[in-house]
């Protein structure tokens, strides 16, 4: 088996090589998927390995040519539009032989063929029949032997013949009742890609933030029998259960939901997820403790589904900083570390075996919720483990009877889904994502009783917030040094990145933005080196693949750009009055 530190020096002609060889036609397999660098030709996980550096050996498109590249071809997603609802698909799709992957946010699932290079061919449309009472979204497939993978907003887990088109299994594997004992506000759901691991479909319940507690389940690959589920939230009697105070039961509607892909180490045989805020998100005084375990990483044995290390990026948080976000598994100076770019506005490097603290450094402009991280543990330089209720610093923390206060970054800050690119080449890790500050004021959520529950109706309902947030925000792409964690380079952008990048050999970062441009942006400068408008909006990343030694970039418009205009871009008449689509493009030379 090929080391990570072997695969980040396959250069020269070694990589030329690799960009020649024919197509890896077949079965996904462990070793495949392990491996998944030395095809570059193919992009078959969400992150395209399984250390999730959204990273390409492609180097045919590069800083010299990339001024030629031309959009070769599209495909209409024209399925996303249902209900009159607007799309959300925010997941790339996945290729491998020359067949490409896709859902359109309905979990509907295409299978097109783009080995031509001219044209999209769609071999078959599957239909799983989501309930047009839900909201579309999707961030993503996963490849296993011969099947295809989609979880769906519905709560539902399908298995699809890649050959075909058949569902070969549909399990109900997230709860959608009403008022149980485990379930006070209706539904699960899952909106993250699935990872496959090891014969295991891992699928994380996203929908903590409507009073659910985030878990992750692996499903068998070939029945969608469950083996087992980790509740990220502690029940009485379980570890960290303890550091839920209240004196009604916070904890069954607490949060965490799980709704960004994690990673894989094949080494400890521990996948890294993220875990999102507490719920309600800006109302600690409702949930007092350090509400393990919110905002954190989890890692997690393959086998078994125990806990084996956790670490907590913000105990008692009440930003809606939530740390789903993308945690990337690199080798620094020969040591084992877990990256992740905070959505809170710092940059962590931990020790993946153990989580361990290493180092960090704040990426975006302006950060004023705390006066720093600790040196030696990571927290918060105000944290207290002797208080029940964090204070951090009060001038920008949100307390009940508080007037309007400004914290930085905003609730849409730093990076969420987005995932961001790590070239192994240079040392640099790639973030892009949202900046800038939010303004707004708390009231209390009020509690259903000491059975549990939160009153939706009155009160701060399930977030604490009074009202919308007002936003001061824009865009940023930063370029973290692995192994200082310090940013050693950053372009601002007008918008926010809702798309995340991805890295190639090229010299290349790729990205979609929220006025309707691809873009390319110079690997070492950070200069826009070409765009291309399509007038959709992007919340899903670029991939790049080839077919007969020509390389390609696709991406798929359809993000709804909205909410923005009236949160933050007021005025923006771009934004105003563009329109939603959903299309596929694939662009060469």
């Amino acid at each position: 088996m090929l080391s990570r530190k072997m695969l980040s020096v396959v250069t020269g002609s070694a990589l030329a090589a690799a960009i020649a060889m024919p197509s890896v036609a077949g079965d996904i397999t462990k070793t495949r998927m392990e491996t998944a660098l030395l095809e570059p030709q193919n992009w078959i996980s969400v992150f395209q390995n399984y250390e999730a550096w959204s990273y390409s050996k492609l180097n045919q498109i590069n800083k010299e040519n990339v001024g030629n590249l031309r959009a070769l071809f599209t495909v209409p997603i024209t399925t996303a539009f249902r209900a009159g609802k607007k799309p959300q698909i925010q997941g790339r799709p996945l290729v491998d032989d020359g067949m490409l992957f896709l859902s359109d946010g309905w979990g509907n699932t295409y299978k097109i063929d783009v080995s031509n290079g001219r044209q999209g061919i769609i071999n078959w449309k599957t239909d799983p029949a989501v309930s047009e009472d839900e909201s579309p979204r999707t961030r993503g497939l996963a490849f296993w032997g011969d099947k295809v993978y989609n979880d769906l907003v519905d709560g539902r887990v399908v298995g699809i013949d890649r050959a075909t088109g058949e569902i070969a299994w549909d399990e109900q594997v997230a709860r959608t009742g009403v008022g149980t004992e485990w379930d006070f506000y209706g539904k699960e759901q899952f909106t993250a890609a699935p990872l496959a691991v090891e014969g295991k479909i891992l699928v994380g319940q996203a929908f903590g933030d409507a009073a659910t507690r985030g878990f992750l389940a692996a499903l068998d690959s070939e029945t969608g029998e469950e083996y087992w589920r980790f509740y990220a939230i502690p029940a009485p009697g379980e570890p960290g259960h303890e550091t839920w105070q209240d004196e009604h039961n916070a904890w069954k509607t607490g949060g965490a939901g799980m709704w960004t892909t994690g990673s894989y180490d094949i080494h400890s045989r521990y996948v890294l997820w993220g875990t999102g805020n507490a719920v309600p998100m800006f109302d600690p005084e409702f949930r007092p403790g350090d509400n393990l375990y919110t905002d954190s990483v989890l890692a997690i044995d393959i086998d078994s589904g125990k806990l084996a290390w956790y670490y907590q990026y913000v105990p008692d948080e009440s930003w809606d900083f939530d740390e789903n976000g993308v945690h990337m598994i690199i080798d620094v100076n020969d040591q084992p570390v877990v990256s992740h770019f905070g959505r809170n506005g710092f940059y962590y490097s931990l020790n993946r075996n153990t989580g361990e603290f290493l180092n960090h450094g704040q990426y975006v402009d302006v950060l004023n919720w705390t006066a720093g991280l600790d040196p030696k543990t990571g927290k918060p330089v105000e944290y207290d483990p002797n208080k029940a209720i964090q204070t951090y610093i009060p001038a920008t923390h949100f307390m009940r009877g508080d007037e309007e206060e400004t914290a930085c970054p905003n609730y849409h800050g730093g990076l969420r889904w987005q995932p961001p690119a790590y070239d192994p080449v240079r040392g640099i890790a790639y973030g892009a994502g949202s900046e800038g500050c939010f303004t707004m004021k708390v009231t209390a959520s009020l509690s259903l009783g000491p059975d549990g529950g939160i009153n939706r109706d009155e009160g701060g309902g399930t977030n604490g917030r009074i009202g919308d947030a007002k936003f001061d925000r824009y865009g940023a792409i930063s370029a973290v040094d692995v192994r200082t964690g310090k940013m050693v380079n950053k372009v601002n952008l007008k918008h926010d990145n809702l798309s995340g990048l991805v890295a190639t050999a090229g010299g290349l970062i790729f990205t979609g933005l929220l006025d309707g441009t691809v873009a390319a942006f110079d690997s070492d400068s950070l200069a826009q080196v070409w765009g291309f408008n399509t007038g959709i909006s992007f919340k899903s990343p670029a991939i790049t693949y080839s077919v007969d030694g020509k390389q390609y970039v696709a991406i798929i418009a359809g993000g709804d750009h909205s909410p923005y205009y009236t949160r933050g871009f007021e005025g923006d008449k771009v934004l105003e009055n563009m329109n939603n689509g959903a299309m596929l493009y694939v662009f060469g030379l």
